[in-house]
């Protein structure tokens, strides 16, 4: 399904061009006949009658009904036929805002990884070149949050808009081949203050060491921090080598550049101090994943 509606011809992005197929008039009806009917069978979609119901109770500070709404379509997406894949484009139509700001972590994240550990550390795969055309990453995005929407667990029914952000990224991210393993939040929570256009406006925190890893990328891009700095952050927080504390050791990121323990620390020190310092400045500190 996806892959036809990407085909589309023309210079504008992966999401415009779905975005435009989804709102056709027949695709709509389609949306509206579904929401209409569910509405009548399921108590969770009551009242949303149609697409237009569907945006307008999204648009709202509800959350916990966002969470309703989306798990109850969720749960229609995992099943086979016509209606999951009614179901699943419905989610997949709400959640196309979040794309973009996606494809932009999953792009700098990716490099920031493969220049601080090269091709044999902390990249598997081919991470992302520098001639990749950012819409072929958006495209890809789109598919796994597809794949997130279809297979979403259903166990998890908090947080919803925020687990199928959070996990399209890390589907992305693994296909390239970045892996860090120090993410530390879960549980996320949701704001629409900084989120607007679309039909969902649901938003949340990015996991601290998504950010903190976007972060160290814009500061090395920006010139704030040299990359032997940013290569010792990374390894001391998302490298293979974990110490006691959940993070690598001073002498275990000694090990791996082959200089000292007391250089190491000295380095280190240097860095989290550029970095405090380029953070006051730094554009995505705080932002949702959507933005």
């Amino acid at each position: 399904m996806v892959a036809h509606h990407l085909a589309s011809p023309g210079s504008s992005s992966p999401v415009s061009v779905l975005q435009r197929s989804l709102r056709q008039s027949s695709v709509v009806t389609r949306f509206d006949l579904a929401l209409r009917n569910w509405s009548r069978e399921d108590p969770d979609l009551s009242g949303i009658e149609s697409a237009q119901c569907l945006s307008a109770v999204l648009a709202t500070r509800e959350y916990a009904r966002h969470d309703e709404v989306l798990f109850a379509l969720l749960r229609r997406a995992a099943t086979l036929g016509s209606d999951g894949v009614t179901a699943a484009e419905i989610v997949l139509n709400a959640m196309l805002p979040a794309v973009p700001g996606i494809t932009g972590r999953v792009i700098r994240a990716s490099r920031t990884a493969a220049g601080a550990f090269g091709p044999r550390r902390g990249v598997t795969g081919g991470g992302v070149s520098a001639s990749e055309d950012n819409a072929d990453i958006q495209a890809t995005v789109i598919g796994h949050l597809w794949e997130q929407v279809r297979c979403y667990p259903l166990r998890r029914c908090h947080h919803v808009a925020a687990n199928l952000v959070r996990e399209t990224q890390r589907a992305a991210l693994r296909a390239l081949g970045v892996d860090y393993a120090q993410a530390v939040a879960d549980v996320v929570s949701i704001d629409v203050d900084d989120f607007h256009g679309g039909v969902t406006q649901s938003t949340a925190e990015v996991d601290a060491s998504e950010e903190l890893l976007e972060l160290l990328a814009w500061a090395v891009e920006q010139k704030r921090l040299d990359e032997q700095a940013s290569a010792i952050l990374v390894a001391r927080y998302f490298g293979d080598r974990v110490g006691r504390d959940g993070v690598a050791t001073d002498r275990q990121v000694g090990e791996l550049f082959g200089v000292s323990q007391p250089t190491v620390t000295r380095r280190r020190n240097r860095a989290v101090e550029q970095l405090a310092e380029a953070a006051r400045e730094f554009p995505g500190c705080g932002i949702r994943w959507a933005s």
